[in-house]
Formats: C-alpha cells, sequence, structure tokens
C-alpha cells in the first residue's frame, strides 16, 4: 500500500519547500540545499507521490532515472541501452546487443543479467508488470551484454520492440522480496543508469534530481530537476513562478496559457490512441451502419478539435495499424476519416427511411425517433464534456436529438467497461491485435459489434509475422471499419504542456514533453518573469 501524507500540498515555491516536508524530514541527510532556481534547474509540476519514480506509475518520470532497452520517441524504435537487434528465421526468438559502456549510478556496470532479472520479475504472476513479458517462453543471457527471448508465438517489430520498460539493477533488488514489489522503500530513492540521479525528496511534496556526468550519452543542458509532487492548480503554479513547467493540461487550461507571452503551450497527438465515438449497435436507432455512417458525416472533427484549443496542423485521423509504423502511416494521410458533409447524413438518413414527418426537428421510423443518449465523461483532464455540446449541436442540424449524461470518474469507468452506454468519447487504444480482437470485436463486446470478416483479420495478424503483411491486414481490417463504422474517429489522442519561454527547445508534436525531451532542451534566461 502507498503511504500517503495527511497534510496538504500546498503551492509554496520551492525556496521554503527545501527545507519542509510534510510527513518529516527529506530523506538523505547532508544533501546540499537548493532553492531551485539556478539557470540550469528545471522546475516541474507533476500529480504524483514518493513512487513518482517506481513500476507502479507508468509516466515519463521514470525515464529520468532509467534507461531502456529501446526508447519510442519518434518514429519506430531507437536505440538505447540496445545498439542492435535481430531475429530468428521463425521471429520467436529476438537477440538485442546492449551497450557495455553504462553505468548503475553506484558504479556497478549494466549488464543483460540486470534485463533478464527485471523481467523474469515482471513475468512473476504475483507482479505481472508488462502483458508483452507474459509472452516470453524464455530468456537467456549468451553473455554479458547479450540478451535472448524466445516468444511462445512470433513477433514481428510490433510485438517484440513496442512498450518496452525500464529495467532495474540485480544487485539491489534480489535480495528484496517480490512479494512488496510496488511498495520496496527502493523506488523512493533509486539507483538507475539515465541522465540523471536521484538526489533526495520532500516526503510527497519534491524529488530533486542532478544530471548524471557518467551518462553515455553525454552531458545534459538541464543540470538539476525538480519534479513538485502536487495537485495544485497547474495554471497557478506557472504564472506564480513556483514552477517551470507543467504536465497534462485540460483544454480549458491550454486557453487559459496560450494568451499569456511569457509561457509556450505544445500539444503532443499520439497516433495509436485515436478518440472516437463508441457505437452502442444494440441502441435501435444506431444498430443500422447506414445511419452511423450518416452521423459520422454530420460532425465537423476540425471545429471539435479546435474547440478544445487543439492546433489546426494536427491530423484528424483515425484507424488500427502496427505501433511502429503509425506516425509513418499518419503522416502520410493514411487515413483521412469522412468528410464533414451534412448534406451527405441527411441524404443517407432519409435513404434509410429516418425522416421528420411530423416536422418537430427530430427524424422517426416505424415509431422510433431518432434520438439516443450521449454518455460524457466530466472533470479531469480527458473531460469530454465540451467535445459533447458540439456533437449535440451538430446533429440537431440533421435532425437527431442527443442528450447529454455527464458522469464523473470511476462511475464512468464502471458504464463504459459495462457497455452501458447509447454512445460515448473513448479512445480506441491500438493494442495487440490478439487483445483488440478480444477487446473490440470478440464476443460479448461492448457495443454489440460483430464482423467474422474483422476477427479473421485479426487472428491472421496475430500469426503473421512480417511488418508488409501485417500492414496489408491492417488496411483490410480498416476499410471494413470504415464501411460498418462502428467508431466514428474524431482526432489523434493529445496530451497538452506549457513551459516558461526560457525553456527552450520543446516543440509540438514531437518535442512536447519536457521529461521524454530533457536531452534536447536548454533554460535560455530572457530576463523575463522567473
Amino acid at each position: 500500500m502507498v503511504r500517503r501524507c495527511a497534510a496538504p500540498l500546498l503551492p509554496l515555491p520551492l525556496a521554503l519547500l527545501a527545507g519542509l516536508s510534510a510527513c518529516g524530514t527529506a530523506d538523505r541527510d547532508g544533501a546540499e540545499p537548493t532553492d531551485g532556481r539556478s539557470p540550469s534547474t528545471l522546475r516541474i509540476l507533476f500529480e504524483s507521490d514518493d513512487y513518482v519514480l517506481g513500476p507502479s506509475r507508468d509516466d515519463w518520470p521514470k525515464f529520468l532515472v532509467f534507461e531502456p532497452l529501446v526508447r519510442h520517441w519518434g518514429t519506430g524504435a531507437q536505440p538505447a541501452l540496445a545498439t542492435s537487434w535481430e531475429h530468428s528465421d521463425d521471429f520467436r526468438t529476438w537477440t538485442f546487443h546492449l551497450r557495455d559502456d553504462v553505468r548503475w549510478h553506484d558504479g556497478v556496470p549494466v549488464t543483460a543479467h540486470d534485463v533478464a532479472y527485471s523481467l523474469e520479475l515482471f513475468r512473476s504472476p504475483d507482479i505481472a508488470l508488462h502483458g508483452f513479458a507474459l509472452g516470453i517462453a524464455s530468456i537467456s543471457v549468451p553473455n554479458e551484454h547479450t540478451l535472448a527471448l524466445t516468444f511462445n508465438t512470433p513477433r514481428g517489430p510490433n510485438g517484440a520492440l513496442a512498450g518496452w520498460p525500464v529495467f532495474y539493477p540485480k544487485h539491489l533488488i534480489e535480495e528484496l522480496d517480490p512479494a512488496d514489489f510496488f511498495d520496496w522503500e527502493f523506488w523512493k530513492g533509486p539507483i538507475g543508469n539515465g541522465p540523471y540521479r536521484y538526489v533526495r525528496r520532500v516526503s510527497n511534496t519534491m524529488v530533486e534530481l542532478e544530471a548524471n556526468a557518467d551518462y553515455y550519452a553525454g552531458p545534459l543542458a538541464i543540470d538539476r530537476i525538480i519534479l513538485r509532487l502536487s495537485t495544485a492548480n497547474p495554471v497557478l503554479e506557472l504564472t506564480s513562478g513556483n514552477v517551470d513547467a507543467v504536465y497534462y493540461l485540460s483544454s480549458p487550461e491550454l486557453a487559459a496559457l496560450g494568451s499569456d507571452d511569457r509561457f509556450r503551450t505544445y500539444v503532443d497527438w499520439v497516433h495509436s490512441e485515436p478518440q472516437a465515438i463508441h457505437w452502442n449497435q444494440r441502441h435501435p436507432f444506431l444498430a443500422d451502419a447506414a445511419v452511423r455512417r450518416a452521423l459520422a458525416h454530420a460532425i465537423d472533427r476540425r471545429e471539435l478539435a479546435r474547440l478544445l484549443f487543439l492546433p489546426d496542423e494536427m491530423p484528424l485521423t483515425g484507424g488500427f495499424l502496427p505501433d511502429d509504423r503509425a506516425d509513418d502511416l499518419y503522416a502520410e494521410g493514411w487515413d483521412q476519416g469522412p468528410a464533414f458533409d451534412p448534406d451527405r447524413a441527411r441524404a443517407l438518413l432519409e435513404e434509410a427511411g429516418w425522416r421528420d414527418l411530423d416536422r418537430d426537428g427530430v427524424r422517426g421510423r416505424d415509431g422510433v425517433d431518432a434520438e439516443f443518449t450521449l454518455l460524457a465523461r466530466q472533470g479531469g483532464i480527458l473531460s469530454t464534456l465540451e467535445a459533447a455540446v458540439l456533437l449535440q449541436d451538430q446533429l440537431a442540424e440533421v435532425g437527431v436529438a442527443v442528450e447529454i449524461r455527464p458522469t464523473e470518474g470511476s462511475l464512468y469507468r464502471e458504464l463504459f467497461r459495462a457497455g452501458d452506454f447509447d454512445a460515448t468519447v473513448n479512445d480506441v487504444r491500438n493494442v495487440p491485435a490478439e487483445l483488440l480482437r478480444d477487446g473490440f470485436f470478440g464476443e460479448g463486446t461492448r457495443i454489440g459489434y460483430r464482423n467474422p470478416e474483422v476477427e479473421r483479420r485479426l487472428d491472421a495478424i496475430r500469426r503473421e509475422t512480417d511488418p508488409a503483411a501485417q500492414e496489408s491486414l491492417y488496411v483490410e481490417v480498416n476499410e471494413i471499419l470504415r464501411r460498418d463504422m462502428p467508431f466514428t474517429w474524431l482526432f489523434p489522442y493529445f496530451e497538452a504542456y506549457a513551459a516558461h519561454r526560457k525553456v527552450r527547445g520543446l516543440r509540438s508534436p514531437d518535442r512536447s514533453n519536457p521529461i521524454a525531451a530533457i536531452r534536447d532542451i536548454w533554460i535560455e534566461d530572457d530576463g523575463g518573469d522567473p
């Protein structure tokens, strides 16, 4: 169980926080004090707790301290700990060649034994940390800097390289009890092998990191990072000067900072998790594919994106495809989705027999009105309430009535997972084919959609090892989905960030995340407000 402070987290300047702990003193005696305001210090607001660098927090800060085997930032897998890799003829065994010049922060060399030990932990039924690790049949270490993984089934690059985690020092964790894995004290002050070293923390308030002078990729422009752990309002934290960068802004927060010339906002769009309207085909109006295609033509997706303060250069795309080809295919305009065409929407509804005979503004057929309820996620970063209002207005223009049901937090998640909705906006996560089939297209799916041709192709993708053949099968799946329209793609999933203008080197979409881009950014004092 993660222990949390009872004291509230207040938006105090870090000059005061350096000597303050809501639950006691910092856990490293003798650490040199810092006010967090030197020119090469970056202060980042991040909503988390003492375990921010641990495995139970599946987010970017851990990559500051730990180096992955391969890095996914941009198109495809990039070398990190592994400099190269190859596969057997049957695509079941993948061999990785590791760097020989990487050391843990305590000076011990990093070897393939560290990676192998971590993977064995991840495969443990009590931990089961990464789904792909459960598909590994065997792990071998031919030498100190070579790792061989044999999977239960053939794995193309999408299955063997996507989603790699970070790994941990065997010599420091092998004596710890795996049963307590997620609660190890090690996570509160970890010894890593990445670009930054852990320095100290103030419990549930801040974590301080310093640049690793021994980092294999060379010196870093940012020599100190303060992770400000708080649920405080990111706009207030940034504008008051408490931090230099903030994470995961909501659309209203993005808009609030966009008009202040002291700051710059950035948006990263994630192609593998497009946002879409899920149409529940158990509903009498939504059961007809022609109706769903009509509704798709009635939606102005670009206007919807602008409502959420997303940049016009963000492509409005959607579909399923191999993770390692997402950026290439989307950049080529691989699937631009249905065009905004209200006249076409009206014509399709007329052809399907949905007409407004009583002139009340709502179409009907056989005593059933063209209406449904839209379940909207309310509150938090991923609120879809604003989008729901615009969708309601646009569909009313073609004679379809939409009632909005705002729902918060855990209740929304419960209703979504149970398929207890007529329609809702959520991501359609681009997971491996076997999970995709079971999650969206198998028996008992939450939206009631079944098509044997889709399921057959997803099964073929799972067996196929040739990337080009996999890609062709994905294209066929998407052609069927464009016809059946179980989802209406809206836009890629996005994450928004903001930073003071003195933080240089960030850009949308490929260098928007200040932690992921830490090796490419710097601080340039322009004389403006801190």
